[in-house]
């Protein structure tokens, strides 16, 4: 389980680290958005593929 949430919250913080933001800072913001469009874009891609 852990390897799956650590998975799906890849994107953002590896954005969050290349700005430099700590987790304090962040308070989740930029790694939520980042996630949200990251995993957004691929369940739209496949949805999009079965249509």
């Amino acid at each position: 389980m852990k390897t799956i949430l650590w998975l799906f919250l890849l994107p953002g913080d590896l954005v969050r680290q290349k700005l430099g933001i700590t987790v304090e800072q962040d308070g989740g913001l930029i790694r939520s958005f980042i996630n949200m469009c990251v995993w957004g874009t691929i369940a739209l891609l496949i949805a999009l593929n079965y249509v």
